[in-house]
């Protein structure tokens, strides 16, 4: 989803709008599949130190320890972060602002931090996550948009960092809601660990009503957004009508009657079509 966010935004967006960039397709693939692979090494040191949990949460799923030893999946992890990090310092360089390397460089150690500590920690480790999607979403502002704007083209420039900013809250959003819900069919290996997460601390119940407003707030917004600042732009609203928003509220009715693992699974993988489906809008604009 990183990498097809990234190139919807860069092949479809920026040449529908004559926006001006700063990254030649070279360049700009460099960018997509650095990002890409900090996000992978991110993966691998998460799954390093989850094996714990995973072989009470999805034991079927065991990746590390049981096809891959702890020591190369470190080699893995090591190798990705290393060529993504060297990828992200290269391209500061190359687009004038060496100081745009702190967002590669925090969002390896949000990652790291995460799968050592922060994930055990309440809140902490479900904000951390949606904030890394929402630093990989801006990437391509950043790296691409920022450094061709100029007192000529300021306008549409900014028009199109509106854009980026609309789809970041909305991926910033939904990943945390997923990650409560994920939480919630992950509780058993959760409680292995000691870990603090919603519904160990507040219970189904309470975390059920957290989603609830989180997931209502989501609709709301972007029913504002479509109905309102968009409402001129018809393919648009017809395609979040049906393809966002109607499933959106399938899965507040669905969050409602879940019970058991099996159900909280269902409504991750729903979120998880909500976020493709969301992103994919941008054909739309």
């Amino acid at each position: 989803m990183i990498l097809l966010i990234q190139y919807l935004f860069k092949y479809f967006l920026f040449e529908k709008y004559n926006i001006e960039v700063s990254l030649d397709d070279l360049h700009f693939g460099l960018l997509a599949f650095s990002t890409v692979f900090v996000a992978i090494a991110g993966y691998i040191i998460n799954d390093v130190n989850d094996v714990k949990t995973d072989i009470i949460n999805k034991p079927d799923k065991l990746f590390v320890d049981k096809k891959i030893t702890r020591i190369n999946a470190h080699y893995l992890f090591i190798g990705f972060n290393s060529v993504g990090l060297l990828i992200g310092m290269y391209l500061s360089y190359y687009i004038g602002h060496t100081s745009y390397f702190i967002i590669y460089v925090l969002t390896s150690l949000l990652l790291y931090q995460y799968a050592k500590y922060l994930k055990k920690m309440f809140i902490l480790g479900n904000i951390t996550v949606s904030l890394i999607i929402f630093l990989c979403i801006l990437m391509t502002a950043v790296f691409d948009v920022a450094p061709a704007t100029n007192g000529y083209n300021l306008e549409a420039q900014i028009e199109i960092f509106y854009i980026f900013l609309t789809y970041g809250v909305f991926g910033f959003l939904l990943t945390f809601i997923r990650e409560i819900v994920k939480d919630m069919e992950d509780i058993e290996g959760d409680k292995s660990i000691d870990a603090k997460s919603f519904p160990i601390v507040m219970g189904n119940k309470k975390t059920k009503v957290i989603i609830f407003v989180i997931a209502l707030v989501l609709v709301s917004g972007l029913s504002f957004l479509i109905f309102r600042l968009y409402e001129s732009e018809k393919i648009l609203v017809y395609y979040t009508l049906i393809m966002v928003l109607l499933p959106l509220i399938f899965f507040i009715n669905k969050l409602y009657w879940a019970r058991e693992k099996s159900d909280f699974h269902f409504l991750s993988s729903v979120l998880k079509m909500i976020m493709l489906t969301g992103m994919l809008s941008i054909l739309t604009l």
